[in-house]
């Protein structure tokens, strides 16, 4: 046998068991698992919006009652960083501008209050909340909830909170 027969001998032992792949048919492959849906992403309503303001709402009283004037800016802040959420999420309710309707009680009564904090004034205090309870409840008409009033609180929402100022 010369090279070339030895050579072509050895190059088909190699390609038999190849053949013989090809022509087993293979198992078919696993059914990809489908991918995980994206989270959906949870966006308050309205309602659930105003009930946080509610909530910093009684408890800035509770802060400007006690003179806790670090505490009243924080939830007066609170305040504020809800109705800008409402404002960028639910900027029409009812076909009527509800974020330039929060805009102007941000303008005037939010700016009243912040300034009376600043000062530590009480009796200015009481008049911007007062102000601000008349604001929301003119929104709540202006939206045809006018039965939704707010006044000022008389028992604290968390009774586990101390309104108290910290003495330093």
């Amino acid at each position: 046998m010369n090279f070339r027969t030895i050579a072509a001998a050895v190059f088909a032992a190699m390609l038999v068991p190849l053949v013989g792949l090809a022509q087993t048919p293979s198992a078919p492959a696993p059914a990809a698992a489908p991918a995980p849906a994206a989270p959906k992403l949870y966006i308050p309503g309205l309602e659930q919006f105003m009930n946080v303001i509610l909530t910093e709402h009684n408890k800035l009283w509770f802060a400007g009652a006690a003179r806790n004037w670090p505490l009243a800016e924080y939830e007066l802040g609170e305040i504020k960083e809800v109705m800008g959420d409402v404002q960028d999420h639910v900027p029409v309710f009812k076909n009527l501008p509800l974020a330039q309707m929060l805009d102007a009680v941000i303008v005037k009564e939010i700016a009243d209050l912040e300034k009376a904090i600043e000062a530590k004034d009480f009796k200015k205090f009481v008049a911007g909340y007062d102000a601000l309870n008349k604001a929301c409840n003119a929104c709540h008409a202006g939206t045809e909830n006018a039965f939704i009033v707010i006044k000022r609180p008389t028992t604290p929402a968390f009774t586990n909170q101390d309104y108290a100022p910290r003495k330093k």
